[in-house]
C-alpha cells in the first residue's frame, strides 16, 4: 500500500504538501508566464514553498493545503521569475492583501477534497512584461481526456531528491477520473472525486514543491497541483484540483 502525499516544497509525509517535477526539463524566460513562485516568511527571509497561476492581475489560484494555517503578512508572490536563486530583471514581487480558503476544504479527508485557494495580492502585476502574463481558466465541462497537457514548478527532481533552482515543466497525458481511480486504487487515502484532475506518464511526476502549480491544457488552466503518491514514483498519477469545477467559487473572490 502507498500513502498520498500533498506536495508543498518543505518537505514531504503523508498527507503534507509537495515538490519538483520528476522527469522534466528547464524552462526559459517567459515560458511560462502565468507560473508564479508562492514564499514564505522564515525567519526574516523569504523562501520557495509552493506554485500558483496568474489568473487575473490582482488575483493568484493555488492549493489550499499551501496555505491553511498561514496568514497573508507571512506571505508573497514572485512574479515573472525562472531562477529561485537569481534575481532577474522579469521578476515582479507582490505582498498579499489576503487569502481565501474555500469553505469546504477538508485537508484531512481522503482525496483532500476541495483543495484551492485564492491570494489577492496588493498590487497589479506587470503584464507589459514578456515573463508576466494572466491566463485564461478552463471552462465549466472542459475535460481534456486525452489530450497532452503541461505541469510546471519547482517541485523535487525525485522523491527526497534535490529541488530545482531553475522552473521545470513536462508534458504528461491527461486520464480519465475513472482510469485515475484505478491505477490510485491501492493508495492508502487516494481518493479520486469529481472535482480532481489527473495526468499519467511513466517516467514523469509532479512532486514535493509542485504543489498550487499549473496544469495547462489546451492553452488554459486547467489544475491546479495538489497530490500524489509519497515519495514521487513515475509509475502513479499526479492529481490535481479540477479547475472547471471551481470556476464560478474561484470567480467569486
Amino acid at each position: 500500500m502507498k500513502l498520498f502525499v500533498l506536495l508543498l516544497a518543505l518537505g514531504y509525509a503523508q498527507c503534507a504538501p509537495s515538490n519538483r517535477i520528476v522527469g522534466g526539463s528547464d524552462a526559459t524566460s517567459g515560458q511560462f508566464p502565468w507560473q508564479v513562485s508562492l514564499q514564505i516568511d522564515v525567519g526574516g527571509a523569504f523562501a520557495h514553498f509552493c506554485g500558483g497561476s496568474l489568473i487575473a492581475a490582482d488575483r493568484v489560484l493555488t492549493a489550499a493545503h499551501c496555505v491553511e494555517g498561514t496568514s497573508a503578512r507571512d506571505l508573497r508572490v514572485v512574479l515573472g521569475i525562472l531562477r529561485l536563486d537569481h534575481v532577474d530583471e522579469t521578476e515582479q514581487i507582490l505582498s498579499l492583501s489576503s487569502l481565501v480558503i474555500h469553505p469546504e476544504y477538508d485537508g484531512e479527508a481522503d482525496g483532500s477534497p476541495n483543495d484551492f485557494a485564492v491570494l489577492s495580492l496588493s498590487g497589479t502585476a506587470n503584464t507589459a512584461s514578456s515573463a508576466i502574463s494572466i491566463i485564461d481558466m478552463a471552462d465549466k465541462g472542459d475535460d481534456f481526456t486525452g489530450e497532452e497537457c503541461t505541469l510546471s514548478g519547482w517541485g523535487r527532481l525525485s522523491g527526497g531528491g534535490i529541488s530545482p533552482n531553475i522552473l521545470q515543466w513536462v508534458d504528461m497525458k491527461q486520464i480519465s477520473n475513472e482510469q485515475c481511480a484505478i491505477d490510485m486504487a491501492e493508495v492508502i487515502g487516494g481518493k479520486i472525486r469529481p472535482g480532481n484532475i489527473c495526468v499519467f506518464e511513466t517516467g514523469k511526476s509532479a512532486c514535493n514543491g509542485d504543489s498550487g502549480g499549473p496544469m495547462v491544457c489546451s492553452g488554459k488552466l486547467a489544475g491546479v497541483s495538489s497530490w500524489g503518491v509519497g515519495g514521487c514514483p513515475p509509475i502513479f498519477p499526479s492529481v490535481y484540483g479540477r479547475v472547471s469545477e471551481y470556476r464560478t467559487w474561484i470567480e467569486s473572490i
